[in-house]
């Protein structure tokens, strides 16, 4: 599936699925305040080709941390999610 087809068809369920949360790594929470910073970590992980179509989306307009996750795998994700909330992977537990 070509990358403008996975994000036009993320799913209002699969947005649903990362919006809200319990506070565990890796689980999204509204109001983070480093959005341009994990913005620039998934710019990082994806490349510039992908992330342009991805964010240039109805989908990445809206809801950015919902198209993250639908291409960053599960380690980039929780990544993403502290960067956006600690605006660096300082203090980011290996595990």
């Amino acid at each position: 599936m070509a990358v403008h087809e996975q994000v036009h068809s993320l799913s209002p369920d699969q947005l649903e699925s990362v919006s809200g949360g319990t506070g565990a790594l890796g689980v999204y929470r509204p109001g983070f305040q480093y959005k341009q910073e994990s913005l620039d970590f998934f710019r990082h992980c994806v490349g510039e080709e992908t992330y342009q179509l991805a964010m240039n989306s109805d989908a990445g307009r809206e809801h950015h941390y919902a198209v993250a996750r639908a291409f960053l795998n599960q380690k980039e994700w929780e990544k993403f999610v502290w960067i956006e909330e600690f605006g660096s992977l300082d203090g980011f537990p290996e595990h």
